[in-house]
């Protein structure tokens, strides 16, 4: 089994942060921590003496404007009634030209000063709309079925809405599911998928391990000196209510799993013998590997159904590589090729003919202990400084 090991920490699905887009003095608040909400409930509430004000007064200029506009079409009718008396007039004759055209230009210019009325009442009418909508933002009320994590506001508390909203609350929509977020090094994150089963623990129940599913993998890059790690979005089920937001997690990725795969000490992979370079470079190079085995399929593979239209990037198939084992055998050191999967740091998943039999490389590097001088050769050329030819 291939495993990604990593850490995080667990959040809420969908964490909502409350703010006011007013300014005023904190009248009210009606809720407090861990308190359940729901949507459109009234959670906190602003004095709006002010916007009262401003919102009658709003109304009154509509008002006014409404008066002029009256008055206007008064006129408009009156220059319209003149302008239809001369213009019969002058087709029998009785009025001049000029006159005609005075009260045409009356007419036209009473026409023009109602339209002007008619765009003071759409002002107006907006401005009343401005005023009742801050006015009704003056009380607070929950965007989301969900609990309060956290208040940041008090009665008598002046909030001042500028340049952004001044945050009041922050609200979780859910927590019998949430989200482990863990960081995962780009050495790794190339073969995490969404699909793939986690499992982890926490501190507070440490004898116990959880369960979760890898539902997004985020581009976004977070580098911490040299390090480049990506966060991996797991789904957790918390219908006990074992979990709180920020509990830290110690994770593991599930990448592979292979029930009969031999595995090897990757010390065992690094050995080389006490045997000239020349030498072990002319064994190395008259091996015969076996047939490759065929890729490992990496678990997962495919978008959940939580995130349909999400970018995804299938991880590649996990291709064999050759490896190198050695038998102390008849005196002799004898070189084994083998087929290398996967590891996981510490040990690697081979495919070789006798590989993992109780007469292969296993047992046989067990008989180095009867020749004590050989085992100390051995150590020796195992040290790191010795493992490169």
């Amino acid at each position: 089994m291939l495993m990604v090991s990593t850490t995080g920490k667990l959040a809420p699905t969908t964490e909502v942060i409350v703010g006011s887009e007013v300014s005023g003095t904190v009248e009210q608040v009606m809720v407090s921590y861990n308190d359940r909400v729901n949507r459109g409930q009234v959670i906190a509430a602003i004095k709006p003496e002010f916007y009262q004000a401003e919102h009658e007064q709003a109304q009154a200029e509509l008002a006014k404007a409404m008066a002029h506009l009256n008055q206007m079409q008064v006129a408009e009718r009156e220059t319209l009634r003149e302008f239809e008396r001369i213009e019969k007039l002058r087709k029998n004759g009785a009025a001049s030209e000029e006159e005609y055209n005075v009260r045409k230009a009356s007419y036209d210019t009473a026409r023009a000063t109602t339209e002007v009325g008619r765009a003071a009442i759409r002002a107006a009418e907006s401005q009343v709309n401005l005023t009742s909508y801050r006015l009704k933002r003056a009380v607070i009320t929950s965007p989301v079925d969900g609990i309060v994590l956290d208040r940041r506001i008090d009665v008598g508390q002046t909030v001042a809405a500028t340049l952004q909203a001044p945050v009041m609350f922050v609200l979780a929509q859910d927590l019998s599911q949430m989200d482990l977020l863990a960081d995962v090094s780009e050495s790794d994150i190339g073969y995490v998928s969404p699909g793939q089963p986690v499992t982890f623990t926490v501190n507070a129940f440490r004898e116990r391990t959880f369960q979760g599913l890898v539902r997004q993998i985020r581009n976004q890059p977070h580098t911490v000196g040299d390090v480049v790690t990506y966060t991996v979005v797991i789904s957790v089920a918390n219908n006990l209510y074992l979990f709180r937001p920020g509990m830290p997690a110690d994770v593991s990725i599930q990448i592979v799993q292979e029930q009969q795969a031999t595995k090897i000490a990757n010390a065992a992979l690094r050995f080389r013998p006490p045997l000239p370079p020349d030498l072990i470079r002319q064994q190395i190079a008259q091996l015969t590997w076996p047939t490759p085995p065929e890729s490992m399929r990496v678990l997962g593979g495919a978008p959940t159904d939580s995130q349909p239209n999400a970018m995804h990037i299938a991880p590649p198939p996990i291709e064999p590589s050759k490896g190198t084992l050695w038998q102390y055998e008849g005196g002799r050191w004898k070189a084994v090729p083998v087929w290398t999967l996967f590891t996981d740091n510490r040990e690697t998943a081979v495919v070789a003919s006798g590989v993992g039999e109780k007469s292969a490389f296993a047992v046989e590097i067990g008989k180095v202990d009867a020749d004590k001088n050989m085992l100390k050769q051995v150590i020796m050329m195992s040290s790191p400084k010795n493992r490169k030819l």
